[in-house]
């Protein structure tokens, strides 16, 4: 039986309470990750009181988590995404996660990677993922809907104006209130929408020379809900648990010692992305999910 890992805040409007961490199940569906190992982990992870799980069809680590959900089900918190954007198509990619999942519903569905303002457009239409994610909340398929996005802050604060999405995941580490200013964009605009925040990227994927102090700061910004981190260790579930379970904001010491750590991994990463390599990704990441000519889903540049 899951720890009650606290402390705990509200997830926006939904009356629900989630734990300052969440797990980020990426990691999880590399290849060499083995289903016994993915299963070791998410159960150490739920016994902590980590009982948020985040998956996405893209990280192949869906099938890990639902050979948990068959047993764990009741005590976690399930989330995943869907990249499709009409409505049909998403009702299918939810089937298939469901699938996946070994469960008959998930609790939070988000629009996943929203990076250009056509993409929203798409996804508002009448016949786009809106449309799609209300019929599947009416069939009892999702409890919540919410949108993601990387590198676009601007994009997601306009789509809560837009459309009363019940969260938003985005890149909340210090990396990102350097580069795109993130935290300015669309932490005045959730809390006016009573929008559960959720911060992703808090790590800087494993760059950022301090966990505790990272972690703080994103835990720290106001509207915060939880942060999720990649996880691929119960060394590392224990180390985030720990972290977390002492949180205090920074002070303004700490802080600046955040900013300067920070500082030379951003002039490293964009250095790097001249050459198409760097650790950093997600700051670059302007792909769109949208519709070609023939109108059937694919991937589209604008």
């Amino acid at each position: 039986m899951a720890e009650r890992l606290e402390p705990a805040r509200p997830f926006g409007a939904t009356g629900v309470t989630v734990p300052l961490l969440g797990y980020g199940t990426a990691p999880l569906g590399k290849e060499h990750i083995s289903r016994q190992h993915a299963e070791r982990c998410l159960n150490h992870a739920i016994d902590r009181g980590i009982t948020y799980l985040d998956t996405s069809p893209d990280y192949g680590s869906e099938p890990h988590v639902g050979a948990v959900m068959r047993t764990r089900r009741a005590e976690v918190f399930l989330a995943t995404k869907i990249n499709q954007r009409r409505k049909e198509s998403v009702l299918e990619e939810l089937q298939q996660s469901l699938e996946k999942l070994q469960t008959d519903h998930v609790d939070l569905i988000q629009i996943h990677a929203v990076n250009a303002f056509a993409d929203l457009e798409q996804a508002l239409a009448p016949d786009g993922a809106i449309a799609g994610l209300e019929e599947a909340r009416e069939r009892g398929l999702v409890r919540f809907i919410g949108i993601t996005g990387h590198a676009r802050p601007e994009i997601l604060a306009h789509a809560l104006r837009e459309y009363q999405f019940d969260s938003v995941l985005c890149a909340l580490g210090m990396v990102d209130h350097l580069v795109s200013a993130a935290d300015r964009f669309l932490l005045p605009v959730a809390q006016e929408r009573n929008a559960a925040v959720i911060a992703m990227k808090v790590l800087g994927h494993g760059t950022f020379p301090n966990v505790a102090r990272s972690l703080r700061y994103s835990l720290g910004l106001p509207g915060v809900s939880l942060a999720i981190v990649g996880m691929e260790q119960t060394a590392q579930i224990d180390q985030n648990v720990d972290a977390v379970a002492r949180f205090e904001p920074l002070d303004e010491e700490e802080y600046e010692q955040l900013v300067q750590d920070v500082k030379p991994l951003i002039e490293r990463e964009m250095d790097e992305a001249k050459e198409g390599q760097g650790s950093l990704f997600w700051l670059h990441d302007t792909k769109v999910m949208g519709w070609d000519q023939k109108d059937e889903p694919a991937m589209v540049a604008y």
